[in-house]
């Protein structure tokens, strides 16, 4: 990935305005240190490992693994927040060869971490950038591993997520409010509810990329006039980091294929991923405060939320990316100024239901929820041919 060198975006603009404001010791740039580190009740407490300090986080190496990392809030860093987050291959353990700081300057810092990996070396890598609140994650295999085995990030938390007073599963008045659209960062391709980015590996692959977030996902473009907030209210997630484009329907069928094996992942769109018109889609996410920093990743990582080239789709009972019982209902609300065309229901990968609408601007409809089944999708199409989809809800 490419940071953006074209400025801050209004969206970081606004929380490093904030963050600014508030005392002195927040970091006006990318400051590295050694030694034990600063951050309360860390676990890089030895000589060698490394802290580093920029406007929205601090974090920590030891032994080339990220072990700390600490939000800003009200001007002050937090507590350490998780244990881990790094490359495991199986059950495989690494051990330091060498820690390089590639590059450093006020505004973007690389660190490359050489390991042994059960015999086999790899090339961790970690890329910041302060006008950014996260850290490109890279791993490089250099001696394939033998064998089919289960490879990638992993973050591991101090605590569990914390419940908050925003509830994302709260259909009242959702049809009406704090739906934001907005376009995540451009290299962002899945989207997932789970702490892990580990995945099946055969030896050929021998790159991994995430992204962590710390707080907002980068390039956030808005509709509407919305509210933001810095990172009291932030959340950690981590993120598939491989480029997507092409056509959306081929993207689709094979996320339909995902979420029949049950995996929680959910729908991305930007410029490089088209329908067959060429034109980008929007994702819309559920904010319950109409916040689209910290509100608008979480809701996005969960699913609560829906992929658009032109109409809309809302949820009137469970909410995307939510869990429905079977025998209750599933009701949506359909809308395009253009007028529909016809909408369709989902489930396990097959189209079960459908509807002619007549240029209706507004159409409201639901279907029983049924037992022994793994999740169900709401689709709709304007009269000129746009479509939207909907995340998956989840049968328990």
């Amino acid at each position: 990935m490419g940071f953006h060198k074209t400025g801050l975006t209004l969206l970081a603009a606004m929380v490093l305005s904030a963050c600014a404001s508030n005392t002195a010791t927040v970091p006006s740039k990318i400051a590295v240190a050694h030694g034990p580190t600063s951050i309360q009740g860390g676990n890089a407490t030895g000589a060698d490992d490394i802290t580093v300090t920029t406007p929205y986080f601090a974090f920590a190496l030891a032994q080339g693994e990220l072990v700390d990392l600490a939000m800003m809030e009200e001007g002050k860093f937090s507590k350490d927040l998780i244990k881990s987050v790094d490359f495991s291959a199986g059950s495989g353990q690494t051990s330091l060869e060498s820690t390089e700081i590639v590059k450093q300057t006020a505004d973007e810092l690389e660190i490359a971490v050489t390991r042994n990996l059960d015999g086999h070396r790899i090339i961790s890598r970690y890329e910041v950038h302060k006008a950014y609140p996260g850290i490109k994650l890279t791993t490089t295999v250099l001696d394939p591993i033998k064998g089919n085995t289960k490879a990638g990030y992993q973050l591991t938390r101090n605590h569990p997520i914390a419940n908050t007073a925003d509830n994302y599963n709260d259909m009242t008045r959702m049809v009406h409010s704090h739906w934001t659209a907005g376009q995540l960062q451009n290299n962002l391709s899945e989207l997932s509810e789970t702490d892990g980015l580990r995945r099946s590996y055969t030896g050929k692959n021998n790159e991994f990329s995430a992204w962590l977030s710390a707080g907002s996902l980068g390039n956030l473009r808005s509709d509407l006039e919305m509210y933001t907030t810095a990172s009291p209210q932030a959340e950690l997630g981590l993120f598939d980091l491989k480029p997507i484009s092409g056509n959306f329907e081929s993207y689709l069928s094979v996320m339909r294929q995902r979420w029949s094996r049950g995996e929680r992942v959910y729908l991305n769109a930007g410029p490089k991923l088209k329908d067959a018109k060429h034109k980008s889609g929007k994702i819309y996410a559920y904010t319950p405060k109409g916040r689209i920093t910290a509100d608008f990743a979480r809701a996005a990582a969960k699913g609560h939320s829906f992929v658009s080239f032109g109409p809309e789709v809302y949820p009137i009972t469970t909410n995307f990316g939510g869990e429905a019982k079977p025998y209750k209902k599933s009701e949506v609300e359909f809308r395009s100024e253009i007028g529909l065309a016809k909408a369709e229901v989902w489930l396990d990968g097959k189209q079960v239901a459908g509807w002619k609408i007549n240029g209706a601007k507004w159409f409201r409809t639901g279907v029983p929820v049924p037992p022994n089944r793994t999740w169900m999708q709401w689709v709709v199409e304007d009269k000129q041919g746009n479509k939207a989809y909907s995340n998956p809800i989840w049968i328990k």
